[in-house]
């Protein structure tokens, strides 16, 4: 019996410090809510990023086209 009366007695008081604290609550709820937002915005420009490089070619083939098209080609600069 005296263990449940202290474990009841202990939620009381756990009950009345978070009905204090109540007040102050708000800004830390504020503040999570704020940083999970800019996680999901985070997040979904990560996803746009995805899809953009999948639907990219390989770089490496682009630049190996690119480097073959050029050694084709002389350098008007360049006397020959």
């Amino acid at each position: 019996m005296d263990g449940e009366t202290a474990s009841l007695g202990d939620e009381q008081i756990a009950g009345s410090r978070a009905a204090a604290g109540g007040g102050t609550d708000t800004t830390g709820k504020h503040r999570i809510l704020a940083e999970l937002k800019r996680v999901e915005q985070e997040s979904r420009f990560l996803e746009e990023e995805l899809e953009e490089l999948d639907k990219t070619e390989n770089v490496s083939t682009i630049c190996d086209e690119l480097l073959k098209f050029m050694e084709a080609r002389p350098d008007p600069l360049l006397s020959v």
